[in-house]
C-alpha cells in the first residue's frame, strides 16, 4: 500500500529522500537497502536488503526527532533520470519507487529538435496520473482500493462503476463483464485464500509476513472454532471433496495450503500417486489451483515423502499436473528459521510471475532457538497451559524412569509398552531444541523435568505460537490441532519469499534484462 506520493525536483547531484514517512517503512536509519534501476522508463525502485554491506539508510537529527535518510549519488541512477523535468516518489511500507516525468512542452521540443536533427528519439510521453500543475491532466479514475479487488474478483464478485473525469468532456459508464473477467493491468494484491486451514497455525505466518487471509477452509469443527476465535469468522467450515463447498472458495490471486496424503507405498501400485484414494485430497488442492483463472502463485506444504515417493514419480505428477506454473520445491527444517522445534517439511512454491525460490536459512546451527528458551516465562494461568492429558500410574512409573533426552527404551523391557518407537516417551532436554511435535497424547512426549505429558500451550510455544492464541475445542482435538501444524516461523520465511516476488512483479521488475541491480 502507498503511504505517499509526492513531486519532488530533480537534481543532477542524485536521489535524496527525506520525509517523516519513511519512519512508517521498513526502511530506519542502519538498515540496508539496495535499488534497480529501469533506465527504459526512467524508474528507481529502492527495496530493502538483508545484505550486512552495501547501501544503509541514515538518520538527521532534528530537534527532539530523527528522520531517515536516502541518499542515491550513483552516476546510473542519474543518467536514468536524466533530462526529466520533475521526479514523483511513491512510498510504501517496503518500497519506493522514484519515476521521472517530462512537461508536455518537453516533450514537444525533444521531438522537434529530434525532428530537425533527423535522429531518433522515442515519442512516448510518461505523464503521472497525479494532476502536477505543469502536467496537463489527461484523465483520473479513482477506484477505492475494495471496489479494485471486487472488481478483480478477489473479494467476491461485484460490478465496478466507473466515473471518468478529463478535461475534455465528462461522461460515466458502467463496465460489464468485469463480474468474471480479472483485471490483468491491476497489481497483485497480498491476498490469500487457504485450504486445509486447521486451526490457522500456518495462516498467522502468512499474516505476519504482511498477506491478508481472506478465506480459509477447514473440515474438523474444532479447528474452525480455533480459528475463528483468533484470526476471523472468514473461515468456512466443510469438505471440500463437497461441489458446493469448492463454488465458495474465491479466485484470488494466492492460494495456500497443507493437503494431508497419505499413499506413497510403491507395493503393488496400479495406479499413478494423484489417482490414489489416499491422496484425494491432494488431488483436490490441485484442482483448486486449476479451477482459479486469477491464481498466480500457490504454496503447497506436505511431508518430507511427498518428494522422493516412486523416486520422485509423485513429485513429477504434481509438476505435471501444474504445468503453467513454475515450481521451486525442496524440504525445509523449521530450526533454520528460528523455530526451537525441528520440523521437516516439503514446500512446493508455484508461480507464473517468475520462479519463486525457496527461502534461505535465516538462523545458523549455533544459533538454534532451544527448548529452554521457547518455555521461557510459561506459568499456569497462560491459556492451554493446563491443558494436557493426565496419565495413568503405570505411565507415570515409566515416565520417571526416563532421563533428559532419553526414550521409549529407557525404560526397562519387562515395563516397556508395545508398539515402540525411538520418539516415544521421549523426554525433552533444555539446551536443544524439541524433537518433531506429534500428537504429544499418543507419543507420551514429555516435559525437560517434570512426569508429564506436555500442555497445549508448551507445544504452542515450539510452534512460535503467541501466548495470546488460544485453542479450542477438546483436548484431544487440541492436541492434534497443533500436532498438525507447520511452525509459524516456517511459514513466515516461505510467504516472505513470495511476497518479494510479487513486489518486483508489481514494480514492473518480472523481466530483469536491462535493469540494474544496486
Amino acid at each position: 500500500m502507498i503511504l505517499k506520493t509526492r513531486r519532488a525536483k530533480n537534481s543532477t547531484r542524485g536521489i535524496y529522500i527525506q520525509d517523516k514517512i519513511l519512519q512508517e517503512t521498513i526502511f530506519q536509519p542502519g538498515t540496508n537497502y539496495r535499488y534497480v534501476i529501469d533506465q527504459k522508463n526512467r524508474k528507481i525502485i529502492i527495496l530493502s536488503s538483508d545484505e550486512a554491506e552495501g547501501n544503509v539508510v541514515s538518520r538527521r537529527q532534528l530537534k527532539n526527532q530523527v528522520k531517515p535518510v536516502i541518499d542515491i549519488r550513483n552516476r546510473a541512477a542519474q543518467d536514468a533520470l536524466r533530462n526529466c523535468d520533475y521526479l514523483q516518489i511513491d512510498i510504501s511500507g517496503d518500497q519506493i519507487i522514484v519515476q521521472g516525468f517530462m512537461n508536455d512542452e518537453s516533450v514537444e521540443n525533444a521531438t522537434r529538435t529530434s525532428n530537425e536533427s533527423g535522429n531518433k528519439i522515442e515519442k512516448r510521453k510518461v505523464t503521472s496520473i497525479t494532476d502536477f500543475t505543469t502536467a496537463r491532466k489527461r484523465i483520473e479514475i479513482i477506484f477505492s482500493r475494495k471496489s479494485l479487488k471486487k472488481a478483480a474478483g478477489l473479494l467476491g464478485y461485484e460490478q465496478l462503476e466507473m466515473d471518468l473525469f478529463s478535461d475534455e468532456d465528462s461522461q460515466g459508464f458502467s463496465s460489464s463483464g468485469l463480474s468474471h473477467t480479472p483485471l490483468s493491468n491491476l497489481e497483485i494484491p497480498l491476498i490469500v485464500a487457504s485450504l486445509f486451514s486447521g486451526g490457522g497455525i500456518s495462516d498467522l505466518g502468512a499474516i505476519q509476513a504482511g498477506f491478508d487471509v481472506v478465506y480459509a477452509l477447514e473440515k474438523d469443527l474444532d479447528a474452525v472454532k480455533t480459528y475463528r476465535h483468533n484470526i476471523g469468522a472468514h473461515i468456512q467450515h466443510g469438505d471440500i471433496t463437497s461441489s458446493s463447498i469448492k463454488s465458495t472458495i474465491p479466485h484470488v490471486p494466492i492460494m495456500i495450503g497443507g493437503s494431508p496424503c497419505q499413499g506413497f507405498s510403491n507395493g503393488n501400485r496400479k495406479t499413478n500417486y494423484l489417482d490414489n484414494p489416499n491422496n484425494l485430497l491432494v488431488k483436490e488442492y490441485i484442482t483448486a489451483v486449476q479451477s482459479n483463472p486469477n491464481c498466480k502463485v500457490f504454496v503447497l506444504e506436505n511431508v518430507p515423502g511427498i518428494l522422493t515417493a516412486g523416486d520422485g514419480q509423485f513429485k513429477d505428477e504434481i509438476y505435471e499436473a501444474l504445468s503453467d506454473f513454475e515450481i521451486s520445491s525442496g524440504i525445509l527444517t523449521s530450526t533454520d528459521y528460528g523455530t526451537p522445534q525441528i520440523r521437516k517439511r516439503a514446500i512446493f512454491i508455484g508461480s507464473k510471475i517468475g520462479k519463486i525460490y525457496l527461502p534461505k536459512p535465516t538462523v545458523t546451527t549455533q544459533n538454534h532457538q532451544t527448548v529452554g528458551e521457547a518455555f521461557e516465562g510459561l506459568h499456569s494461568m497462560m491459556n492451554n497451559q493446563l491443558d494436557y492429558s493426565k496419565s495413568k500410574p503405570e505411565t507415570l512409573e515409566r515416565m520417571s524412569l526416563v532421563p533428559a533426552g532419553g526414550n521409549i527404551y529407557s525404560i526397562p523391557e519387562e515395563i516397556r509398552p508395545k508398539g515402540t518407537h525411538s520418539d516415544m516417551y521421549k523426554r525433552l532436554e533444555w539446551d536443544k531444541p524439541s524433537i518433531t511435535i506429534v500428537n504429544p497424547r499418543k507419543a507420551v512426549l514429555m516435559h525437560p523435568e517434570e512426569d508429564r505429558i506436555l500442555s497445549v500451550r508448551e507445544c504452542a510455544r515450539l510452534f512460535d505460537v503467541p501466548d495470546s492464541f488460544e485453542f479450542k475445542g477438546k483436548l484431544s482435538s487440541m492436541q492434534q490441532q497443533i500436532a498438525n501444524a507447520v511452525p509459524v516461523k516456517l511459514m513466515k520465511a516461505v510467504m516472505n519469499s513470495v511476497k518479494e516476488a510479487v513486489n518486483r512483479f508489481n514494480a514492473g521488475l518480472q523481466d530483469f534484462s536491462g535493469l540494474k541491480l544496486v
